[in-house]
């Protein structure tokens, strides 16, 4: 059974949310990854727990979760009938219903590129025909494809660096940020800002957002180049 909560602690700091998913996933498994994770929502800045089925479905609920227009996920959220080729009634299970800030509601379905068949994109083909208009505007399919390791992983790290929000460090990157010029190090601005680890967190949360351009691609670290005062 899956409880919703939106109640107050006694010291009246808000609770995260429990699953909203109505369907509970087995935790066992000998074949896939399987666990819950917190991701927050932008709608409130409220967390919510979020189950998984798969190292990939835990990794792409991040990284949409990191997008500018994201605003909710809902997992596993419901299924949708359909007719296959056959003609034989099926049931497919939407993986994630993403919702962006502009209302846009995405069913999406997540899947290692290596499985994804003819037959596959063929029923997911199907299951979009069916697709009831009041439950999601579109399907999608979401694959290991469509991001890189360093892609995920930048994600990940920003997700642990906004748990707790930080405003003097954010305030010294900002004066740093005024001391240097040109190209340098992600080291250079950390160093100025003269708090070690917070300042590189604030750092990176800036280099991720686009609020430093970042020149050197892949895993966003304390050696990648970094242009200031032009992040466009």
């Amino acid at each position: 059974m899956t409880i919703n909560s939106d109640a107050e602690g006694a010291s009246g700091v808000q609770l995260p949310l429990m699953s909203r998913s109505p369907r509970e996933i087995s935790m066992r498994s000998r074949y896939s990854c399987r666990g819950w994770t917190w991701i927050t929502r932008k709608s409130d800045g409220r967390r919510i727990r979020v189950q998984f089925e798969s190292l990939l479905e835990f990794l792409v609920s991040h990284m949409v979760a990191t997008r500018a227009n994201f605003a909710d996920l809902i997992e596993q959220p419901f299924e949708v009938a359909y007719v296959d080729a056959t003609g034989r009634e099926r049931r497919h299970t939407i993986d994630f219903l993403v919702i962006l800030d502009d209302g846009t509601r995405l069913a999406t379905t997540v899947k290692p590129a290596t499985k994804v068949t003819q037959e596959f994109r063929e029923e997911l083909a199907a299951v979009k025909r069916h697709l009831p208009s009041d439950l999601a505007d579109d399907l999608i399919l979401v694959t290991d494809n469509d991001f890189t390791r360093a892609q995920a992983q930048n994600a990940l790290r920003f997700i642990e660096f906004t748990k707790k929000p930080d405003p003097d460090a954010d305030n010294a990157l900002i004066n740093a940020m005024k001391s240097l010029h040109g190209i340098v190090k992600m080291t250079d601005l950390t160093a100025m800002t003269g708090i070690a680890g917070r300042g590189y967190r604030a750092a990176f949360r800036a280099a991720f957002c686009g609020q430093i351009r970042v020149l050197t691609e892949g895993i966003i670290g304390q050696h990648s180049l970094i242009k200031m005062g032009d992040a466009a």
